[in-house]
């Protein structure tokens, strides 16, 4: 069985698209291999914490999908998200409001919270308040998708 490069989802030779994200398949030889790690708990470091150190938002491919465009890192307590130049993340475009979005750490959580938007803060396409982020949790803001991962 193999996995979609998109989500790691298993997906069966017959599939033209992956059930879980609606990436199109390509079955086809490759040299490239891919290993998601979207499990939910976290491998112990050398100091025996299970925190990851970070965390980051893939900007994705507004037509396909893809991901590649920008990656942004979320090491701090508070990143804010919007079209305001003194925003963390930075989204230039009518469709983001001046402060959007949240995105708040605390231990080895990660939550975000719309900011009181207009067009509203979505994760796995659905509008939302305020959520807990999970790895490979995919966001929307405006017409930005990002793809959550940790570090």
């Amino acid at each position: 069985m193999s996995h979609c490069p998109e989500c790691g989802a298993e997906v069966t030779p017959l599939m033209k698209f992956c059930a879980e994200c609606g990436t199109k398949l390509t079955h086809s030889q490759s040299t490239v291999s891919y290993d998601p790690t979207f499990a939910e708990e976290f491998v112990e470091s050398e100091g025996g914490s299970n925190i990851p150190d970070g965390a980051s938002l893939i900007e994705l491919d507004q037509v396909e999908g893809t991901a590649g465009r920008r990656m942004h890192d979320i090491g701090e307590e508070v990143v804010t998200v919007g079209r305001s130049p003194s925003s963390n993340i930075f989204l230039d475009d009518v469709t983001v409001s001046r402060n959007h979005a949240e995105i708040l750490r605390s231990g080895r959580s990660f939550r975000i919270r719309d900011a009181g938007s207009l067009n509203g803060t979505y994760v796995n396409r659905v509008r939302v308040d305020a959520v807990d982020l999970r790895n490979g949790d995919e966001i929307q803001v405006g017409k930005y998708r990002f793809k959550f991962v940790f570090t």
